[in-house]
């Protein structure tokens, strides 16, 4: 596999690391989340390119196959911490365990930096 560039590895919506990508028809790739509150529950189209995905989504979310595994392993691989971290935000968007996870990250971050 040829490791994607931090440019291409970018989503261009949120500007951030790709997170469980998914690729629509025209090519153009947003993390999940993006493309759920940006294409699924507003326009239905690509949000750079406007090209309308409805069809190609509604089909997709019902195979439960939106996200493009392959460039998520990619990005993953290319990108560990980066995504360890986009990770580890989402779940604290969500609370519960995702907090004491961030909690604990800060906790060692800062006990490596303060010794």
């Amino acid at each position: 596999h040829i490791l994607p560039k931090r440019s291409e590895a970018r989503c261009p919506v949120c500007s951030e690391i790709l997170l469980e990508p998914v690729t629509m028809p025209c090519s153009h790739s947003v993390c999940l989340h993006c493309f759920k509150r940006t294409v699924e529950f507003t326009s239905l189209c690509c949000p750079l390119c406007r090209l309308r995905v409805s069809s190609w989504a509604r089909k997709q979310s019902r195979e439960k196959s939106l996200v493009n595994i392959e460039l998520w392993e990619m990005v993953r691989q290319s990108y560990p911490q980066r995504c360890k971290i986009r990770m580890e935000q989402r779940d604290c968007e969500t609370g519960g365990e995702g907090i004491r996870k961030t909690y604990r990250l800060i906790v060692f971050i800062l006990g490596k930096h303060c010794n």
